[in-house]
């Protein structure tokens, strides 16, 4: 079994069920007249977490080759960079600012040419950005400077 992904697994579905526990602790909103309470989307995503863990390691059982890997490669590492930028640019830019900014910037730094892309994933945040405000009605992030 690579180390790697043992570690990664049993961090990720840690955090995962501490999510759970502390998504108990959310305070219903009395200012919105939303479908889902707040504790809905999160309960979610620590779900999927978890499963996601859980599938991670039965695959690499399953798996024969035996190498092993280091614990964190230098890709990894960007990626960790690049999500601690993004979350710093919401409190700042606000979801919509600063996540068109995040999508073009990652399709820039792994070269991608095709206009297709761009406008598809900036579709993508706009979608995302109507969904949440008109048909959840649940805000995200405004920054501080927008």
């Amino acid at each position: 079994m690579d180390r790697r992904n043992l570690i990664f697994s049993s961090c990720m579905a840690g955090l995962g069920i501490l999510a759970l526990v502390l998504i108990r602790q959310f305070d219903a909103p009395m200012f919105q007249d939303a479908s889902v309470d707040a504790s809905f989307f999160p309960t979610v995503i620590a779900i999927a977490i978890i499963g996601l863990s859980v599938a991670i390691v039965i695959q690499d059982k399953l798996k024969a080759a035996n190498h092993s890997q280091p614990i964190f490669s230098k890709r990894a590492l960007m990626g960790m960079g690049f999500l601690f930028g993004y979350a710093i640019a919401i409190h700042f830019a606000g979801y919509l600012l600063a996540t068109l900014t995040a999508f073009t910037i990652y399709l820039l730094a792994c070269k991608i040419r095709k206009p297709t892309y761009y406008l598809t994933a900036w579709t993508f945040v706009a979608a995302i950005y109507y969904l949440f405000g008109e048909v959840f009605v649940i805000a995200l992030p405004q920054g501080i400077w927008f």
